[in-house]
């Protein structure tokens, strides 16, 4: 039965067990393999492998993150899962299947996925837990995001915390009542200088994924380097302002975003968004 039937495998790290895997690429990285596969399964209507989420990696705990980026109780079951899938990721590991078609790297990132946004997008709220979806706030749709990566980034990838005090500030002289939530995997102590800041607020769920999600409902987000700033704008197709961006564009609908690594000069669009 294997051989007569074709399939999209979103291969997340080398050594794949089907329920588990060992270390392997982060919950964002992870997304843009799952998508591809997807969107293939969409286009030769083929089985979708589940993508095995769950991931054994020693470096959160030993770095002792608030994250440990293990991934499991975000997802619900969707496409071939369990003992067939293993059966699936055998024979193809030892050549006996050639009907299978395996992504494995992050491809083009948003730049093959914007033809079919809007099914990645309902795919990827479709397979989230409902517990997860219950716990991002209401009320964020009037909110500036501010994703701010520290954990595992060495601080030549991270935004100055200079840069981004000013476009606070910049912020707060277009709207002294704009409200700006810092997301980040941080502690509060390394995030202090932004936090003493007038409108300032942190927002701390119950995982990362949780707070990409967040981010989506914002109005304005500004960014880190960080494929998991870009995942939170794309879903919601939430304007971007990047300190810098080491990969493609996300937009290719008009959907605002810049990158300003010597400025801290809000655009014309950023300002009219804060005004409303």
């Amino acid at each position: 039965m294997l051989r007569t039937h074709k399939y999209a495998y979103p291969q997340l790290s080398a050594i794949d067990f089907s329920y588990f895997r060992l270390s392997g690429p982060g919950l964002a990285n992870c997304m843009f393999i799952a998508a591809q596969a997807y969107v293939y399964s969409i286009k030769h209507n083929c089985n979708y492998l589940e993508p095995t989420w769950p991931k054994l990696s020693i470096g959160p705990i030993l770095r002792r993150e608030r994250d440990i980026r293990f991934y499991g109780g975000l997802f619900l079951p969707f496409g071939v899962r369990g003992i067939k899938k293993l059966l699936i990721i055998i024979a193809n590991k030892i050549h006996l299947l050639s009907n299978i078609t395996t992504y494995d790297s992050l491809g083009k990132h948003f730049l093959e996925l914007n033809d079919y946004g809007e099914q990645i997008r309902e795919y990827f709220y479709k397979i989230t837990k409902k517990h997860i979806l219950e716990q991002i706030p209401h009320n964020l749709s009037t909110v500036v995001a501010i994703h701010i990566r520290l954990g595992d980034y060495p601080p030549q990838l991270r935004v100055p915390f200079e840069w981004l005090m000013d476009i606070i500030k910049k912020i707060h002289l277009v709207n002294p009542t704009q409200e700006v939530c810092i997301f980040s995997d941080g502690t509060d102590i390394e995030l202090k200088p932004l936090l003493d800041m007038r409108g300032v607020t942190r927002l701390s769920l119950n995982s990362a994924y949780t707070e990409m999600l967040a981010i989506s409902k914002c109005k304005l987000l500004i960014a880190s380097n960080s494929t998991f700033s870009a995942w939170g704008a794309w879903l919601g197709k939430v304007p971007t302002v990047f300190y810098k961006r080491s990969f493609p564009p996300l937009y290719d609908d008009g959907t605002p975003e810049i990158v300003m690594p010597t400025s801290t000069n809000l655009p014309d669009w950023v300002i009219s968004l804060l005004k409303k």
